[in-house]
């Protein structure tokens, strides 16, 4: 996967070395078509037949007509000539030749018609394909990035370039390509036909042509900008729908419905209005090219009209030039709308390259080794982190062994979820190194350090799946008895039971159908299910009422046995046991120690032991 996402994000070096255009993202954007050359090549093939059948129907409408008006055998020698093997046969008069020339407009519409097959399908099963390998490509560049990405990045952008920018891909890749091929070999065809049948209406008809070019780049620089835009706004709107539907209990208990539509009315007009854009310059587009092609059959027919009469022109050679020419301005006129394809496909890629190269800020080396599972101890050796130019983290260094349980205590912005998550190195500290048994955890590869890892934080992620799915997620084991032998220990398995379908009952987006506390032991299963040796505690029991955190804690208890344990927590209650408590202050560890020495200090954890135990008292609970 990782090598099918480098082939889409790496452009040709030579390439990227000129600036961002529409011709570079269209080539970058052919790149992808490679695999799949021995299918191009036969479309293309089909395409050489169809534009030849094509031809082919313009060169004998002249002389069959000829033949059809006239009494005698004209239009026949020209048609002999044309197609020898068909229709030359000895003896041939005028009654055999109205039986065979319907054969040969069969078998002409026959070839015509299988080779139209051809391209579209094959066309039509490598854009899919591309498109497919688009899109796997870009979800394996998510899920390579650090979290810092996905705060910086609003989730409806993400959606939309997944959807939007990805859909005129698509459009882009699997009928323009197609057309512009198609249609570019049917014009060069009949543009020889028509010189070859006389070269000076020919002159005359074409003459108009290098005019029209002019209206088709002006008309595709418009698009591609209006295209641009609409799919930039697009995902804003996108996002704004995105965060009214997660947020909309708060909008509604706040009173907020009406500034909400206010926002989402300012983005939905602001589309609106670009769109009409976009249909002005695509409704201007085909007139423009129709009076043009008007034009240069008029000055043909003006033209032609005193030749035929001075007799220096077949009328059956006007009739076959006249038919080329009429069939010529068909295709012409495809390519011009198929600019309206392309403008906003290759709109599409642009924002799809961008997310295709984006790097994480986290990089693994390349030659990472596989970690071993710990069996030592996990060490900060004077730690700092940075958020861009603010220091989050300043000079932490602690060890915990195997069965320890260290809990991170402090205010809010002290920097105890930020060390937590250079472990699994969603983060790498900006200095100072974090070693597992002796080794800094850069020189491990980054999915041999997570296996090493388990996590169960305040936010429960979970899927719309399975019970039985989200326990044994990704490629821990499946095997029932494993899932209930986990649950039990998360004292999860009574409630798992008494599911309407057990383990196979689907949860909802997020796990909605269980309770909070239900969701905090699915979370813990899944963590003793994997049965790292290192484990993250994040604020894990802080969201539930006082029932459910007992329930949980018991099962926390379980999962934490003979584990390295980091806690967070603002309720102190469920660390006081803790043998090593950090607290925290503006990124430093300023206290270290037991509940009883912290307590004994009278430093910041006292203060925080007042502020929540005092309030306990006061409502008639005990302290621990």
């Amino acid at each position: 996967m990782e090598h099918q996402r480098d082939s889409w994000s790496q452009a040709d070096k030579k390439t990227q070395q000129f600036p961002h255009s529409f011709v570079r993202t269209y080539l970058r954007l052919l790149k992808a078509v490679r695999p799949y050359y021995g299918q191009l090549l036969l479309a293309l093939l089909c395409m050489v037949v169809l534009a030849a059948t094509t031809g082919l129907y313009a060169y004998l409408v002249g002389p069959m007509l000829k033949f059809l008006v006239s009494r005698g055998s004209q239009g026949t020698e020209q048609i002999l000539t044309i197609v020898p093997g068909f229709l030359r046969v000895q003896g041939l008069n005028r009654e055999s030749m109205m039986v065979m020339l319907p054969v040969l407009i069969l078998v002409i519409a026959a070839l015509k018609g299988i080779s139209y097959f051809g391209q579209f399908y094959l066309m039509g099963r490598v854009g899919q394909k591309v498109v497919a390998d688009l899109r796997q490509s870009m979800f394996n560049t998510l899920c390579a990035m650090s979290p810092s990405y996905f705060s910086a990045t609003a989730t409806g952008q993400i959606i939309s370039r997944f959807t939007n920018d990805v859909y005129a891909v698509e459009q882009a890749v699997t009928y323009a390509v197609a057309a512009y091929l198609r249609d570019s070999m049917q014009v060069i065809i009949l543009t020889v036909l028509a010189f070859v049948l006389d070269w000076q209406l020919a002159i005359i008809a074409f003459v108009v042509m290098p005019v029209a070019l002019f209206p088709i780049v002006h008309f595709g620089k418009r698009l591609k900008k209006v295209s641009t835009d609409s799919q930039v706004t697009l995902g804003a709107l996108a996002d704004r729908l995105h965060e009214g539907v997660k947020g909309m209990r708060i909008v509604q208990v706040f009173g907020g419905e009406e500034y909400e539509q206010e926002k989402f009315q300012r983005q939905n007009q602001t589309y609106l209005q670009i769109m009409l854009k976009s249909f002005a310059v695509r409704a201007l587009q085909s007139p423009v090219m129709e009076f043009l092609g008007a034009a240069g059959l008029a000055a043909v027919i003006w033209y032609s009209s005193s030749r035929i009469s001075q007799g220096s022109l077949d009328p059956g050679d006007f009739i076959s030039f006249f038919a080329a020419v009429m069939m010529l301005y068909n295709p012409l006129k495809s390519l011009g709308r198929i600019g309206n394809i392309t403008a906003a496909g290759v709109a599409g890629a642009e924002r799809v390259f961008e997310l295709l190269d984006e790097r994480s800020a986290v990089v693994e080396k390349a030659n990472a080794k596989q970690m071993p599972r710990m069996s030592q101890e996990l060490r900060f050796n004077d730690v700092h982190f940075s958020y861009g130019s603010k220091e989050v983290i300043r000079g932490v260094s602690f060890v915990a062994r195997p069965g320890d349980v260290l809990a991170l205590v402090g205010p809010s912005g002290a920097g105890k979820s930020t060390i937590v998550n250079l472990i699994p190195r969603f983060f790498d500290p900006t200095e100072g190194a974090i070693l597992v048994d002796g080794i800094d955890l850069r020189e491990f590869s980054l999915a041999s350090l997570r296996a090493n890892i388990g996590m169960v934080t305040q936010e429960i992620i979970l899927f719309n799946d399975t019970v039985a799915n989200n326990i044994a997620y990704g490629p821990l084991s499946s095997k029932m008895s494993l899932l209930q032998d986990v649950a039990r220990r998360a004292n999860a398995l009574d409630f798992i039971e008494h599911l309407p379908d057990g383990f196979d009952t689907r949860i909802g987006e997020g796990g909605i159908r269980l309770s909070g506390g239900q969701r905090q032991r699915i979370a813990i299963a899944r963590a003793l299910l994997k049965d790292a040796p290192i484990l993250i505690l994040d604020e894990a029991t802080s969201s539930l009422d006082t029932q459910s955190e007992r329930e949980v804690q018991k099962a926390l208890d379980e999962l934490m046995k003979d584990r390295t344990t980091l806690v967070i927590a603002h309720r102190l209650s469920t660390i006081y046991k803790a043998k090593n408590i950090l607290v925290l202050d503006k990124g430093k560890i300023i206290e270290h120690g037991d509940h009883e020495q912290l307590l004994e200090k009278g430093g910041l954890y006292r203060k925080l032991y007042d502020m929540q135990f005092l309030d306990l008292a006061d409502m008639g609970e005990d302290e621990p």
